[in-house]
């Protein structure tokens, strides 16, 4: 029994046969799947980016027209009769009689 422990490895043409070294291949294997993941990773992160970017998009295309309501809200509330209309009825304003008129030299 002991003769079967000690015997030696046979040899084939000159060559000496051996076991198989297993650590290149799960190297190999890991290497393979740490870029695999990597590959997987950087996809998700360009699919969450256009989604972002289609978010953005759509709050910017909001905006642009929350932007041009407001100019034509204001371009009509400083309309200069509307403001006239405005002072006479609710402040009580009216032209300047003469004795109002101090002329500035």
């Amino acid at each position: 029994m002991a003769d079967q422990l000690t015997r030696s490895i046979p040899k084939v043409n000159g060559f000496s046969l051996q076991r198989p070294s297993l650590l290149p291949l799960f190297l190999f294997l890991g290497l393979v799947l740490v870029v695999a993941l990597f590959f997987v990773w950087t996809r998700l992160q360009v699919v969450n980016l256009e989604y972002d970017i289609s978010r953005l998009e759509g709050q910017l295309r909001h905006l642009r027209q929350q932007s041009r309501q407001l100019k034509l809200e204001a371009a009509s509330l400083s309309r200069p009769d509307r403001i006239e209309a405005l002072a006479r009825k609710e402040l009580k304003l009216g032209f300047p009689g003469p004795q109002q008129i101090i002329p500035v030299r």
